[in-house]
């Protein structure tokens, strides 16, 4: 997530990035009204041919080069036959840039909307749970090939700026001592080109559609990507399961319904997750919430004078949420 700075919507900056791509004008303030903010801002406009999705970042939170490998990855997993959201041109071609606007420097990219409805949307069902773990496996199986997972960060990198924001913006002694231990353990795993490489890091319900009418997957926000155990992946999509028909009133209701054992079963009819994989599966949640919790620290690290009252509310949940993860952390 961006610090709470960044979270009001600004829809003349919009507009004005909006002005690089083709779009129709006429239901522009309609879209627009759909955006929401997280990691990024995202603002909807109409093309003629569907609906796409500018995403903006201011340039102090990501660099371009960032967008740039993470563009190159999603064209390369696309040409390969996998069904990731599609990047959209500028009017000159380029995919993505830094911007420099009235409201300061921005990286702005595009996509366009993927077919299907998120998973949390879906009624959870065996065989939906199953085509989510066979995706995962599709995808891990694809980026052990991908020429460009170099350009992505490693799990060692991601530790050390865990660390630091620990450190400087003085987290308890108790989770800096955490996650001291998690890299120790962290140190003792084998690294081979089986269990280790480029992941999504964010393979969550939301972040993947299905089409109920096809029964085909499409994935989304592949912003986060970096080098790291497979088992990461796991543990995130696993830790996720109980989102799958989430905002359905129809939940699963069979006996023999384990949605943890139908994931694992789907993603081994593609690849292989071992033993030494599941043993690894309650570090990797670890190193999740340490990352989770160094994260929200820089989220809140700046005070908004005169916070809106929806702001207060976020605060508050988010405190709430990092309680949370220091009590799961220190057991």
């Amino acid at each position: 997530m961006l610090k709470l700075k960044y979270l009001f919507e600004n829809f003349d900056l919009a507009k004005n990035c909006i002005e690089l791509w083709d779009h129709d004008p006429e239901h522009l303030e309609e879209t627009l009204g759909w955006f929401r903010i997280s990691s990024n801002a995202v603002y909807p406009f109409r093309q003629k041919d569907g609906l796409c999705f500018l995403r903006l970042c201011p340039a102090e939170e990501k660099p371009l080069a960032d967008v740039e490998s993470e563009i190159a990855i999603i064209q390369w997993l696309r040409a390969e036959g996998f069904p990731a959201m599609e990047p959209v041109p500028m009017k000159d071609g380029r995919l993505c840039a830094r911007l420099a606007t009235p409201w300061g420097g921005h990286v702005a990219s595009c996509f366009r909307q993927v077919a299907g409805k998120p998973l949390e949307d879906i009624p959870a069902a065996p065989a939906l749970v199953e085509g989510y773990g066979r995706c995962l496996g599709q995808l891990h199986r694809l980026m052990q090939a991908c020429p460009y997972g170099n350009q992505r960060r490693s799990h060692r990198e991601l530790l050390r700026e865990t660390e630091q924001r620990l450190a400087t913006h003085q987290a308890p002694p108790a989770l800096l001592d955490c996650c001291r231990s998690v890299e120790h353990q962290l140190s003792l795993l084998p690294i081979t080109k089986d269990n280790y490489g480029l992941i999504h890091y964010d393979f969550e319900p939301d972040n993947v559609f299905c089409d109920p009418q096809t029964g085909l997957f499409a994935v989304i926000d592949f912003d986060d990507m970096l080098r790291c155990w497979y088992a990461l992946d796991v543990v995130r999509a696993l830790d996720g399961l109980c989102d799958v028909g989430g905002d359905t009133d129809t939940p699963c209701q069979l006996p023999d319904y384990d949605p943890a054992a139908l994931f694992l079963r789907g993603y081994r009819t593609v690849r292989s997750f071992t033993d030494a994989d599941e043993a690894a599966l309650p570090v990797m949640r670890r190193l999740v919430q340490l990352v989770e919790y160094a994260g929200l620290l820089h989220v809140l690290s700046e005070e908004v004078q005169h916070p809106p009252e929806w702001m207060v509310q976020l605060r508050w949940r988010l405190e709430e949420k990092m309680r949370w993860l220091a009590g799961e952390l220190e057991m």
